[in-house]
């Protein structure tokens, strides 16, 4: 149950002019609506009116000449439009149709960007305990393979994420039927098999140093209250093959 401040709602009202560029009261309305999620009281239509609480709220930024919010952003009276001190400046110097399609560039990276935002914590928690769990999966499997088809090593096979924590760029040391050491990586998943998964650069580094010795444990459809999942073994020497890769952050560093 809600009942948003005015000055947490311009904080937010800032956040979403800068991204979008420029909106009308009504736009900004819908896409705080969407983005805070007020609910009981806010969400109440106030009598006689067509407002809730909370777009009520909204509106009274501009009513009540909030300065956090016109600090922040330029009202645009000919158009009727909140604008971003940004936007202002490009829209000075700039064609009409070149502001208009960076605009529309602006809004669209808006969009996308607020559409894949979800609660980090949570899913953070969710992939350790499913991570944790693909990999004692894998583990009891590779136990089970060793032991049938190079027992002198058994004793041998270490779940080294477990023992010697993370950063050695793979999670279990284990045997092929060769009797050749292998390097595995799990990757957990209580999606399909194709769900996309993250490697790290540490990762992705030892991969390219032991392709040769190096093997992905797919783990997928894992159920994690029962502890069972399916599992696809992918060597090094076939990734590049089965996989394809997408840039999914930067490091930044200073120019010299």
């Amino acid at each position: 149950m809600s009942r948003f401040t005015e000055s947490k709602i311009a904080v937010e009202a800032v956040k979403v002019v800068e991204e979008y560029g420029e909106l009308t009261m009504g736009e900004l309305i819908d896409v705080l609506t969407e983005r805070m999620q007020p609910s009981g009281h806010d969400m109440a239509i106030i009598a006689n009116r067509n407002d809730t609480y909370f777009s009520q709220k909204v509106r009274n930024l501009r009513s009540h000449s909030n300065k956090m919010f016109f600090n922040n952003v330029y009202y645009d009276s000919i158009i009727d439009k909140y604008v971003s001190y940004e936007c202002k400046k490009m829209k000075d110097v700039l064609e009409e149709k070149v502001y208009v399609e960076k605009l529309v560039q602006k809004k669209s990276r808006a969009a996308v960007f607020y559409a894949r935002k979800l609660d980090y914590e949570r899913i953070n928690k969710e992939r350790k305990l499913i991570g944790n769990a693909g990999e004692e999966l894998v583990y009891n499997d590779q136990i089970e393979f060793v032991k049938k088809n190079a027992p002198e090593y058994l004793k041998s096979v270490r779940h080294v994420s477990k023992l010697d924590g993370d950063g050695a760029g793979y999670d279990i040391c284990s045997f092929n039927a060769d009797e050749k050491l292998v390097y595995i990586e799990v990757k957990s998943t209580t999606g399909k098999k194709e769900t996309p998964f993250y490697m790290s650069a540490s990762e992705y580094a030892f991969y390219e140093l032991h392709k040769e010795n190096y093997v992905i444990a797919r783990v997928y459809e894992f159920d994690i209250n029962e502890k069972i999942g399916k599992i696809e073994y992918v060597l090094g020497t076939e990734f590049e093959g089965v996989f394809d890769k997408e840039v999914s952050a930067y490091k930044v560093v200073y120019k010299k």
